[in-house]
């Protein structure tokens, strides 16, 4: 019996030394806690990496605002040929613009010879625009060279044979350029603007009767031609001949 009481008693001391379960929960959450508490206290504190994702991607956000309204306004600030004063163009401005735009379309179309004559009645029309009319020189060139490409393979149509008598023209070789015009003249005879080169070209090499001949013709068929040869300088040789006058001034029958 004394054996079996000590048994219990060893039994009571053992279970009163061990705490509940509960109590060993409550000590671990609390522990816990306390962890967290100054880790926390420590990402705050502290540099660099500790900071938490939250709020560096906060801190990432505002330079991102800040960077699209230096671009918007970059964006938006004028060019600087804005701040330059435009030329002041002359009433016939439009008029002169719409016949580059004509060149140029038939240019791209590879009608040379069309946009030859486009860019020939800017230099004859509107002096007064010397800005257009240096690009009108410049695409001439340019549509003389494709033409001069072109005529040293076969020369067939009336155009063939009109846009090399150009190019002679333009270099000065007027022998070759009535040559050339003439056979044009014979495939296409009412082509007024053929006839027109060919007073040109003849007024150039100074055959005074031939020059009035065919600006007569070219004028028969086209009267506007007679203000072409008005303003063309390749007819300075004629600007006090009697005959001459005759024709530009609208009475040429």
């Amino acid at each position: 019996m004394a054996t079996k009481a000590k048994a219990q008693l060893k039994s009571a001391k053992k279970t009163a030394s061990r705490p509940p379960a509960h109590a060993k929960s409550n000590a671990l959450k609390a522990k816990t806690t306390k962890l967290a508490a100054k880790s926390g206290s420590k990402a705050v504190s502290g540099n660099g990496p500790a900071v938490s994702a939250n709020s560096s991607s906060r801190r990432l956000a505002k330079p991102a605002k800040v960077e699209s309204r230096r671009t918007s306004v970059a964006t938006a600030a004028p060019s600087p040929r804005s701040t330059s004063p435009d030329r002041v163009h002359s009433k016939h401005f439009g008029t002169a613009i719409e016949a580059y735009e004509a060149g140029i379309k038939s240019l791209h179309a590879e009608q040379f010879e069309k946009a030859i004559r486009c860019f020939d009645e800017i230099i004859a029309e509107h002096p007064e625009e010397p800005e257009i009319q240096e690009r009108a020189k410049v695409l001439i060139h340019a549509s003389e060279k494709k033409i001069q490409e072109r005529g040293r393979t076969v020369l067939r149509s009336a155009d063939d044979y009109y846009n090399v008598g150009i190019a002679d023209i333009n270099r000065r070789a007027l022998p070759s350029a009535i040559e050339h015009l003439e056979q044009a003249l014979k495939l296409a005879p009412k082509a007024e603007h053929i006839l027109y080169a060919l007073a040109t070209a003849n007024a150039l090499q100074a055959n005074r009767d031939q020059a009035l001949h065919y600006l007569k013709q070219s004028i028969h068929y086209r009267p506007e031609n007679r203000f072409m040869a008005i303003r063309d300088a390749d007819f300075s040789s004629l600007q006090d001949d009697a005959d001459f006058k005759h024709l530009i001034t609208g009475s040429e029958k």
